[in-house]
């Protein structure tokens, strides 16, 4: 009993730290996806982030279609996240882990991804 109130208590601890993070809210990608390549990651279009610690994001999927030139597909997907200190934010995407280091200033989000790439911006929505 001990433990499930130690994890309630966690959760409870982590919901109130989210509620006041500059990343609440939802955030739209400024300029051109890159094409995907390689294990670059998803390329996101829109993310929405909430106090519970799901995470909406819209993303430009990788694969064929980017290969051979045509229309990037976008898909949706529902997601969780939690972040350490104020820089690093964590995705659980499925079984897939993706981390990024993150900055926001100025109603623009900023994230580039750990394992290299170029940063990507957002513009958060009114």
């Amino acid at each position: 009993a001990a433990t499930l109130l130690t994890g309630c208590s966690q959760h409870a601890e982590q919901t109130v730290a989210r509620s006041v993070s500059p990343l609440l809210g939802t955030w739209t990608r400024d300029g051109n996806v890159a094409k995907a390549g390689g294990d670059a990651g998803p390329q996101f279009t829109k993310l929405t982030f909430s106090a519970d610690g799901s995470l909406s994001a819209s993303y430009v999927a990788a694969g064929l279609g980017a290969a051979i030139g045509s229309s990037p597909s976008v898909k949706s997907e529902n997601d969780t996240y939690k972040t350490e200190g104020t820089s690093t934010l964590r995705i659980a995407e499925g079984t897939r882990r993706l981390t990024y280091a993150y900055r926001v200033d100025g109603g623009k989000l900023y994230l580039t991804p750990s394992s290299g790439g170029d940063e990507a911006q957002f513009t958060k929505a009114q």
